[in-house]
Formats: C-alpha cells, sequence, structure tokens
C-alpha cells in the first residue's frame, strides 16, 4: 500500500542560506562573482552579518558580469 522508505546516513544538510559559508571570510578575504544577481544578494547577506565591505565590478554592460567582493572589517 505505501512505498517502502529507505533511511540514508552521512548526507551533509545543506546551509541555510547559500551564501552561509562568506561568513568565514577573514579581513582581507575576496570573493569573486559571474553572476550580478547572485553578486549583489551575496553583497546584501554580508551587510546584513555586520561585515564591512569594499566592492568592484570589472565587467562593461556590453560584456559578461565579473565582480568582486573583499571583507575590509
Amino acid at each position: 500500500m505505501y512505498a517502502e522508505l529507505e533511511i540514508r546516513k552521512d548526507i551533509p544538510i545543506p546551509p541555510k542560506h547559500q551564501f552561509a559559508p562568506l561568513l568565514k571570510m577573514e579581513i582581507g578575504d575576496c570573493v569573486e562573482f559571474t553572476d550580478r544577481t547572485e553578486y549583489k544578494s551575496a553583497h546584501s547577506y554580508l551587510y546584513a552579518n555586520s561585515f564591512k565591505l569594499r566592492q568592484k565590478i570589472m565587467s562593461k554592460k556590453q560584456e559578461p558580469f565579473f565582480g568582486r567582493l573583499w571583507r575590509v572589517g
């Protein structure tokens, strides 16, 4: 009547937020993005977690997106 359920072990739980691993950044660390939406989302997430950031977008409007975020404090 019911499908048989299979219990699996050793499968890691994903982070609550896709940018949670960035909380391990130390001062001077940099992360690069090739997607403008992810760049803006990561910036907002880190800023909301009291990170002081420096940012730089290296691409022009005609080129594919490329941006960097540095932790400065």
